[in-house]
This record gives C-alpha cells, sequence and structure tokens, in this order.
C-alpha cells in the first residue's frame, strides 16, 4: 500500500503542513491551483473508483451545513491537536464542537 500520508503531510512540499491554511491552493490572482502533490484519493492503478461521487457528495453536504450553522469549538482556548489516530487508516482525534444554526 502506497504510504499518501508522507507525501500529503510532507512540509518540504506543503510549508507547515500540519497548519490550516486553504490558500495554499490559490494562486495571487485568488484562482485554484492544482497542486500534483494533492493525492487524497490515491494515483496509477490503486486509484479511487469512487473519487467523483465522494467529490460531488462531500461538496453537497458541506455546502448544506456551513450554509445553515456556524461552527465553533466547545472550548475556544483548547482547539483540538492535528495529530491523530493511526491504524489501517489515520483518523482524527476525538474532539467536540458547536453547531449554531444561523
Amino acid at each position: 500500500m502506497p504510504n499518501l500520508d508522507s507525501v500529503l503531510s510532507d512540509d518540504k512540499i506543503w510549508g507547515y503542513a500540519d497548519v490550516f491554511r486553504p490558500e495554499r491552493f490559490l494562486d495571487g490572482s485568488g484562482q485554484l491551483v492544482k497542486r500534483e502533490e494533492f493525492i487524497p484519493f490515491s494515483i496509477g492503478r490503486r486509484v479511487c473508483l469512487g473519487e467523483s461521487l465522494a467529490k460531488m457528495e462531500l461538496f453537497l453536504f458541506m455546502t448544506i451545513l456551513i450554509q445553515r450553522f456556524e461552527f465553533k469549538p466547545v472550548d475556544p482556548d483548547n482547539l483540538p491537536t492535528l495529530k491523530g489516530v493511526f491504524g489501517v487508516t489515520h483518523a482524527p482525534s476525538k474532539y467536540e464542537a458547536r453547531a449554531v444554526p444561523r
């Protein structure tokens, strides 16, 4: 199995990969840049067959949630860590968030 985490969390490629910075996917004029190193669905023969469906469903699901709720941490002074739980996959640690209706 390929180790996608080694590419997706490499500071040499992303510059502070553990920091949430969506602007790393934008160019100087604010246009979306497709990064060759961004391979969450793998590449080659082992690419996920459901990639297009997953992206479409994720877009619809997240759009509805963001339109209807504002997400806030339960404790703003104690934000969740980016360290995950390793197993067959790399899952996020447990955390709590509040969804406040808009």
